[in-house]
């Protein structure tokens, strides 16, 4: 198969024409960035508006990272306050409150906070009446005369450090 010089010729052209097309696009497309990021630059240098944009976001990036640890900080504060008062420190002793009923099915509950605030709450099981106490407890002490039951189960909560327990 032989081609004479104006076929080749016209395949050089429609070659010729097709990049020209396709830098043709090409050029249509970067133009079309290149005015969207002149649109941000107010005296038409690109490079000083990217550096402004730049320069924005990494101010943006600062004050966001200072923001958060200031807010971590003051959150993780709160927490630490919070837990001081929240009900963590637990003990429970079961007994029998009267001699004619076994099982252990009274109870003495003392749960507190880390500054031994808290509550006891007793329940005496008997064969016709089950009554149940509450008695605050405020830095570790009560007001009222306590049961040995009661005494040991607020000497068992108040000697749980924070966060662990002692049970072994």
């Amino acid at each position: 198969m032989t081609f004479d010089n104006n076929t080749i010729l016209f395949i050089a052209l429609a070659i010729m024409m097709i990049l020209i097309i396709i830098c043709f696009i090409l050029n249509s497309v970067n133009s079309s960035k290149i005015s969207t990021l002149m649109d941000y630059s107010d005296d038409g240098d690109i490079i000083s508006a990217l550096k402004d944009y730049y320069d924005k976001v990494d101010d943006l990036s600062k004050t966001v990272n200072d923001t958060s640890d200031a807010v971590l900080l003051s959150r993780l504060a709160n927490c630490e306050k919070d837990s001081n008062i929240s009900l963590k420190k637990t003990a429970i002793v079961n007994f029998d409150a009267y001699d004619d009923v076994k099982g252990n099915l009274s109870f003495a509950l003392v749960i507190l906070n880390n500054n031994n605030d808290g509550i006891i709450l007793t329940s005496l099981y008997g064969h016709n009446s089950c009554n149940t106490y509450v008695r605050e407890v405020v830095g570790g002490e009560t007001p009222v005369k306590l049961l040995d039951e009661e005494k040991k189960a607020l000497g068992e909560a108040k000697s749980k450090l924070m966060g662990t327990d002692n049970n072994g």
